[in-house]
């Protein structure tokens, strides 16, 4: 590449990295913002507890159906035991044997009655727990879907903010690149491509600003001397003297 590039278009190369520099800032911003990681996980604790609040629920309605279940049964033994009792004290039963048949039928009943009632509490308060059990996590399911909600509306105008900084920077970036030779572009290009997107560095004071390394001042004197395209001897970055 010939030696005879101007200073403008070195001034300009520096204004273009810097366009680049900032292009890449934000590109990266905005695949590593931290409020869109903060997001993630609240969307996948807002889905652990969809999935725990079905789960709670179908429970919660188990229960509820065993409940209804053994009320039903209750009620049959109720009226059973009654239409029973009326018998044994109508005297319509006379015979001994009989009246005695009658009497373990209906202890046998209330047994039975007995024994679902004690059932009957079991279920419900276990229904109770699996009610409190479901109402928690409905709670925590509306809170954290409204954090999700709020904080995916800030991501989203954050977001909205680093897209309109990158399209400035890049409209910035095409009205520079008319004003910089083909042959140095391309050099430049490829350079950035090759050290982690910084392909053009000033010179201040005697130090290369994208390695930090600094020049003998006799390698300094000359880079300034010379004038034309510098390349660092260290990073073998574009200098721009400044």
């Amino acid at each position: 590449m010939p030696n005879d590039v101007t200073p403008e278009a070195l001034g300009r190369l520096l204004d273009l990295q810097a366009e680049d520099t900032a292009v890449k800032q934000l590109e990266l911003r905005w695949a590593n913002l931290e409020e869109a990681k903060q997001l993630a996980e609240l969307n996948a604790a807002l889905a652990e507890l969809e999935a725990d609040l079905d789960i709670a629920g179908k429970q919660r309605d188990e229960i509820a159906r065993e409940q209804s279940r053994l009320e039903g049964e209750i009620k049959l033994l109720e009226d059973k035991t009654g239409r029973e009792e009326q018998r044994m004290f109508s005297g319509s039963v006379a015979n001994p044997k009989e009246l005695s048949a009658l009497q373990a039928e209906v202890a046998s009943l209330k047994r039975r009655q007995s024994d679902l009632e004690e059932s009957l509490l079991e279920v419900m308060v276990q229904g109770e727990s699996a009610t409190e059990t479901w109402e928690r996590l409905a709670s925590e399911r509306e809170t954290t879907a409204v954090q999700a909600k709020d904080l995916g509306e800030r991501v989203a105008s954050i977001k909205n903010e680093i897209d309109s900084e990158l399209e400035r920077h890049r409209a910035q970036r095409g009205s520079i690149l008319p004003d910089i030779p083909e042959s140095l572009l391309k050099l430049y290009e490829r350079l950035r491509e090759q050290k982690g997107g910084v392909g053009a560095a000033a010179l201040v004071g005697g130090t290369c600003e994208g390695c930090h390394t600094k020049l003998s001042n006799k390698e300094s004197e000359r880079v300034r001397a010379e004038g034309g395209l510098q390349r660092c001897d260290n990073c073998r970055r574009i200098l721009v003297v400044t």
